[in-house]
């Protein structure tokens, strides 16, 4: 028999630079955050707190009553802020400062389904950085929350930042067309009086007070004059809101008569959700009532 004939071996092909280049993953350095100057990282602090994305939506959750929710701006998702936070102890107190003093944040509840924290629920640490607040007037007109009190545990003694106050009026009790709905006449006046007194009493730092309404609220009204003097008593400077287009020029009210349509659509609202209200007004427009 004829010998078998030896195959010869297969040699492997040697590794090229480009294979090992492919298997080894590369190595990223950490980008130098905080050697950045103060403005870009505030700046990139900004895009990671305030880009929402398509499912978190934009500002939805923020109400639908006064500043908070007219100007609220639009928020990343919690996960989003949360990891931001947790970079490092420096990078947490620039951002959550960051984000706590460019957010207005409301004193108590009201009934328009916001979501956001109120200043009793904010962690003590964070209601330092706040800047603004916004207190909403007119809600319960005709029974006030119990927990609307101001004392020890609504914080106000921590908010050494804090420059502006808002006063939103949904409503003002006092007009004839609440006649036989309210307690009183100065029921709601008083109330809103010595809880505006206390406030002030307790921001020893605050600048300013803006105030603003719904169209009904007039700024000759039992509760404007009320809240006007405790402002100036108290000798903060006063400003007007964009809403309701009040001045520091001008001795009554733009409406020459007042109109207890407004007043009564006004009234609804601080009690009644805004679709069921726009609704209503939406029906009423096509009625013509005869007198």
């Amino acid at each position: 028999m004829a010998p078998k004939k030896q195959r010869k071996p297969v040699e492997a092909p040697e590794p090229s630079h480009d294979s090992e280049s492919e298997q080894e993953p590369e190595v990223r350095e950490p980008f130098p955050l905080l050697d950045l100057p103060s403005e870009i990282r505030l700046r990139v602090y900004h895009f990671v707190l305030f880009t929402p994305t398509r499912k978190s939506g934009a500002a939805k959750n923020a109400g639908t009553v006064g500043s908070s929710a007219k100007k609220s701006k639009h928020i990343a998702p919690t996960s989003h802020r949360i990891a931001l936070f947790l970079v490092s102890r420096r990078v947490h107190d620039e951002a959550s400062h960051m984000f706590y003093s460019s957010q207005i944040f409301r004193l108590f509840p009201v009934q328009d389904f916001s979501r956001r924290p109120t200043v009793r629920a904010l962690p003590r640490r964070h209601r330092s950085s706040v800047t603004t607040i916004e207190l909403i007037l007119g809600n319960s007109w005709t029974a006030p929350p119990r927990s609307w009190i101001v004392n020890q545990g609504l914080g106000l003694h921590d908010m050494a930042l804090t420059r502006t106050l808002k006063i939103f009026i949904e409503c003002d009790p006092s007009q004839p067309i609440f006649e036989g709905f309210r307690v009183s006449k100065d029921y709601y006046t008083e109330f809103a009086g010595k809880l505006m007194q206390q406030i002030l009493e307790r921001l020893p730092g605050l600048v300013q007070v803006e105030f603003d309404g719904y169209p009904s609220v007039r700024k000759s009204g039992d509760l404007m004059l009320r809240l006007l003097h405790e402002t100036r008593m108290a000798n903060k400077k006063v400003l007007w809101g964009p809403e309701r287009g009040w001045t520091d020029h001008e001795d009554n009210d733009t409406q020459a008569e007042e109109d207890p349509a407004d007043a009564a659509i006004d009234g609804l609202r601080s009690s009644k959700p805004e679709d069921y209200v726009d609704a209503l007004t939406t029906t009423l427009q096509g009625v013509t009532l005869e007198t």
